[in-house]
């Protein structure tokens, strides 16, 4: 059965527009009086960003040296067992050489 009239929409609030938040504070914020007053919201910064719009990031410049530093640790890490594993097969191989010219035994090492 059709109705010959279009239903009503609901009234109220339409949470599938966009919130001040996120339209004007890059979804970084929320929007708040002036402390002073006045007509103009203004953006209320989350922890890590800031500026009028909240879109800069406050460790952004921190992000390049942080990684290469990073980096850097796992690169020296890896060299540094590569060393160890080559120290250890050396001697690996000392002791079993001073062990078969100590028994007798003529192994090719």
């Amino acid at each position: 059965m059709t109705t010959p009239f279009p239903l009503p929409q609901p009234r109220g609030i339409d949470h599938s527009l966009p919130t001040c938040g996120e339209s004007q504070c890059n979804g970084h914020g929320t929007c708040e009086i002036p402390p002073g007053g006045g007509s103009a919201l203004v953006c209320n910064c989350k922890l890590g960003y800031r500026g009028e719009s909240c879109e800069e990031t406050v460790n952004g410049a921190l992000s390049l040296p942080l990684t290469l530093s990073v980096l850097g640790v796992i690169i020296g890490l890896v060299i540094l067992a590569f060393i160890v594993a080559k120290v250890r097969q050396r001697q690996k191989k000392n002791r079993r050489r001073t062990e078969a010219e100590k028994f007798g035994y003529n192994i090719a090492v």
